[in-house]
């Protein structure tokens, strides 16, 4: 899978192509412990990565700042009351669904998730 780390270009794949989209906001650096965790977590379990290329939807990693340092206000703009962050978008750009850390899941409990918001099949 290729992740996108850029949020401007994520968005914009996502508009120009018409995909669906799965954004997960993390602590940029390792700072956050549940945001290692997290990539931990989807590092050693290729069903996300596989799942996404398999559905053909955008996936983008995108760091932000802690709280103190956010003078862009990126956690405002997108709802995040957390990090890890997951935003799932449909492919018109409505949002289905957002996450946070599911505790004691796995990588097929993102997988999961994102079924149970995605509104493309019905």
């Amino acid at each position: 899978m290729n992740w996108l780390a850029e949020l401007d270009e994520a968005l914009e794949q996502r508009n120009s192509q018409k995909r669906r989209l799965l954004m997960i906001f993390k602590g940029n650096g390792d700072w956050c412990p549940w945001c290692n965790k997290l990539e931990a977590l989807l590092n050693n379990d290729d069903a996300l990565d596989d799942y996404l290329e398999l559905e053909g939807i955008l996936g983008a990693k995108i760091g932000i700042p802690r709280k103190s340092e956010d003078i862009t206000g990126i956690r405002e703009r997108f709802g995040i009351t957390g990090i890890p962050f997951l935003l799932f978008y449909s492919d018109d750009g409505r949002i289905e669904g957002t996450t946070e850390f599911i505790d004691g899941g796995n990588a097929v409990s993102y997988v999961s998730w994102i079924e149970s918001v995605d509104s493309s099949a019905l």
